[in-house]
């Protein structure tokens, strides 16, 4: 029995080095890069420019709501300050009033966040889109049989690294 693993482990070794040794052959003709994709994407103009105006929209978002939300701690301070000399009713009618400017104030504060989401995500899509055609032509333009990710590799050559040509390429494509 012994003697049955031995010559087993005997063939899975040969074998493995004859696959292997003919995959790494074969593996020296090919013409590979690899792009790091956030990178190629975030330092593009139009991203740039996106990134820009979407700052520009959240400044606008939070200044909104800060106004918002200043006046709503001006309403407490004038609850807290005025409620012994109020009557029932006024205390009740302010109270309600209160809750209506923070249900208020949450809505705007999701819709914001809802309405910055879009964008990013337009924005993401409008690059993205153009990526993958850019990558596509500059790999047939270029001969290459394979154009990876960066995340992919635990290592890999800095030669390879084709992500400043996919940036400018995608800086060209209007």
């Amino acid at each position: 029995m012994l003697k049955k693993i031995g010559v087993r482990s005997l063939l899975l070794t040969v074998g493995a080095v004859f696959v292997f040794g003919f995959s790494v052959a074969q593996a020296e003709g090919l013409k590979v890069g690899y792009v790091d994709m956030k990178s190629a994407i975030d330092n593009t103009a139009d991203y740039q420019r996106g990134m820009k105006r979407l700052k520009g929209m959240q400044d606008q978002k939070v200044k909104e709501l800060q106004a918002l939300g200043a006046q709503i701690s001006k309403q407490e301070k004038d609850l807290l300050g005025q409620s012994m000399a109020m009557s029932p009713d006024r205390l009740a009618q302010k109270q309600q009033d209160l809750k209506s400017m923070r249900t208020e104030f949450q809505r705007k504060q999701q819709d914001a966040q809802e309405a910055l989401s879009a964008e990013k995500n337009r924005l993401d899509m409008a690059v993205g889109g153009k990526f993958q055609a850019v990558v596509t032509a500059y790999g047939k333009k270029g001969g290459f049989d394979m154009i990876m990710p960066r995340p992919m590799f635990l290592y890999i050559d800095p030669k390879l690294d084709i992500t400043g040509d996919i940036t400018k390429l995608l800086d060209a494509k209007k």
